[in-house]
């Protein structure tokens, strides 16, 4: 916390006439991940990342010299902007830096939504103990030439190999198309098998190089198994085969009478459709969900008119989540942040058509 504190007193002491919003946009970044970080931990954490994850053959940091263990700032040869360039790698992401280059643990590109030539700021004492913050949106993200594809599950072969031909989308299995046309699989190596503690039914994000499919690695697990930040799990894939799954009672009669005919928007969330969706249905409401990267005039449409909007603010990006607020106080419309369970979702609901004269609340 002393050094989101000691960025926010440097961040006013450097304040000018000529530089008011630039300043206004490092403090809310600093105030987003401070919420952010209560939400998840309770607290702001130190980003300590298990060795197999931190240090990798291609992407592990310069430990050279005992000047990079003691790197402070990184910053870019550019003087008009803080901040490095990030390059995106298949799992995290390096920012080279004179001190050294600096790996970005994949958890921290994931929680913050960095996408390759965002300009990141780290600051820290230590390599371990670094605070990651976006200074500048990437103007070359197009050159990246990193593929990912979410939600690919995992399934064991009759020969016992693991390997990923289908993938969860819109809430249903569909066999995964690397050209659109032709099925493809992936053969999950027995290195990613081991760091991930890989089965049947595993649910994962898979990278590759545009050019070489066969380069492929995994680099996410729903949920990641040693407990760090990850976005939710959707339902077993066996969920998704069996259409004679049971609709649960999921309100009240109460509840029912209080969203009846209620339009409500999710921002942030659009991988749990298959989570929320019931909700609506068995709740007689209507919902529409976004996932924050549409055009804000797609959104602005949506909300017109809407009785609640909700930020998944567990893993929608600082646009998404500013796109909600800002489309909120435009249309005077109740706000309510929350994380992406499907509990907390259902509390934030009632909360925010019960107590709509309140026009903004966070995280239940």
């Amino acid at each position: 916390m002393k050094q989101i504190s000691d960025e926010l007193i440097s961040c006013i002491n450097q304040m000018t006439e000529e530089n008011v919003v630039e300043t206004r946009e490092r403090v809310n970044k600093l105030f987003d991940f401070i919420e952010l970080s209560q939400a998840l931990w309770g607290s702001i954490p130190s980003f300590n990342v298990p060795a197999e994850l931190e240090q990798e053959p291609d992407e592990a940091l310069n430990l050279r010299s005992e000047t990079s263990q003691r790197l402070i700032v990184t910053s870019s040869s550019d003087s008009t902007n803080l901040g490095t360039p990030m390059e995106r790698k298949l799992k995290g992401g390096i920012l080279k830096g004179k001190h050294g280059d600096i790996y970005v643990p994949e958890k921290i590109v994931r929680m913050h939504g960095f996408e390759h030539g965002d300009f990141i700021e780290a600051i820290g004492d230590h390599l371990k103990d670094l605070v990651f913050i976006k200074r500048k949106s990437s103007v070359t993200k197009h050159e990246s030439n990193r593929i990912e594809i979410d939600y690919c599950v995992i399934t064991k072969t009759s020969d016992g190999l693991l390997v990923a031909n289908q993938m969860i989308k819109d809430g249903k299995l569909t066999r995964i198309k690397l050209d659109g046309e032709s099925p493809y699989q992936f053969l999950i190596s027995q290195r990613d098998i081991d760091t991930y503690s890989l089965r049947d039914g595993s649910v994962v994000a898979i990278a590759y190089h545009e050019s070489d499919p066969l380069s492929f690695r995994v680099v996410w697990c729903y949920p990641e198994r040693t407990g760090e930040l990850a976005r939710p799990d959707p339902k077993p894939s066996s969920y998704y085969k069996d259409s004679s799954v049971k609709k649960e009672s999921l309100w009240t009669d109460i509840e029912l009478n209080l969203l009846k005919n209620k339009k409500i928007v999710i921002i942030g969330a659009d991988f749990r459709s298959a989570d929320f969706m019931p909700l609506a249905e068995s709740g007689n409401f209507s919902l529409d969900i976004f996932s924050g990267d549409e055009s804000k005039t797609r959104i602005k449409a949506a909300v017109k008119n809407t009785d609640l909007i909700i930020s998944a603010s567990e893993h929608s990006s600082h646009r998404s989540s500013g796109l909600a607020k800002e489309c909120a106080k435009k249309y005077k419309i109740p706000f309510r942040a929350a994380p992406t369970s499907q509990s907390s979702i259902k509390r934030a609901m009632i909360h925010g058509i019960k107590e709509s004269y309140i026009p903004f609340h966070s995280f239940f």
